[in-house]
């Protein structure tokens, strides 16, 4: 696909990885893809939706997607502006031992544990991390997935309207929201759409949206943004304490420890 660029990251016989940015506009659904490996997605930045025979998923930053091989889909981007994903490929018989086909069905989007996001992240910031904690890291990861997976019944066709939401504040997580208005978009009252979204994600709007600006922040650091302070404003956060407090409460690191990471590269991989 033209707007797609892929940086790999590993490549070993139980896992590759790669960094994978796309620059696509804003676009309704393109042509019929198909997964040519056992993956497993994790978009860090932006959003875009999933249209496959079980329906529509949106992914953000705080979900987790499975693909198997043969799968088909096809993608829309609601917003301009991209997105970036870290995309796993496990060999058949690592990805299968986790997730046997009878436990997850293709095209379903997954929540994130915090300690999933955590562990990869220490592992991606590295740089030249390890062969062994490359490959330890992201089997961890997978097993993280399929914990999350095989803790719950097999997931209900999403709501068309919290989907709508989810794809609204994924498009602009920073953005200073407000129940009143979020309701308007998606032509609901507040009341109702507060409890059918908790009903649907497991969790408040808010607290959805603080987990998609702090993967921004997260991202932009790995970056190698060093103004934290402008980092959280940016991100929507009103003081730098709160920013800094959020984030090591999700990833076991503050915004100062992961610079910290990045700064030494190579050198600081186990």
């Amino acid at each position: 696909m033209p707007y797609l660029r892929a940086r790999p990251l590993s490549d070993g016989p139980l896992v590759r990885s790669a960094d994978v940015a796309c620059s696509a506009p804003r676009s309704a659904a393109g042509a019929v893809e198909r997964s040519e490996a056992f993956e497993l997605i994790l978009p860090r930045r932006g959003v875009f939706v999933l249209h496959a025979s079980g329906g529509t998923a949106v992914a953000d930053a705080a979900t987790a997607l499975v693909l198997r091989p043969g799968d088909e889909y096809r993608v829309s981007h609601p917003v301009d502006g991209g997105d970036r994903c870290t995309a796993l490929a496990f060999a058949p018989d690592v990805f299968e031992e986790a997730l046997p086909a009878r436990r997850a069905a293709a095209h379903v989007v997954l929540r994130s544990q915090t300690q999933l996001i955590a562990t990869f992240t220490r592992a991606r910031l590295a740089g030249g991390v390890s062969p062994l904690a490359a490959e330890e890291g992201a089997l961890l990861l997978l097993a993280s997935v399929a914990g999350d997976a095989g803790a719950a019944p097999p997931p209900a066709a999403p709501s068309p309207r919290v989907e709508q939401v989810r794809e609204l504040l994924a498009a602009d997580p920073a953005a200073p929201w407000r129940l009143r208005d979020v309701a308007a978009a998606v032509h609901c009252s507040p009341f109702h759409l507060a409890r059918q979204f908790r009903a649907a994600t497991g969790e408040t709007m808010a607290r959805y949206v603080t987990r998609l600006r702090l993967a921004l922040a997260l991202d932009r650091i790995a970056g190698g943004e060093e103004d934290l302070a402008r980092l959280a404003h940016d991100v929507g956060f009103a003081h730098h304490s709160h920013f800094s407090a959020r984030f090591r409460a999700l990833f076991s690191l503050t915004p100062s420890q992961v610079r910290t990471i990045v700064t030494a590269g190579p050198a600081g991989a186990a």
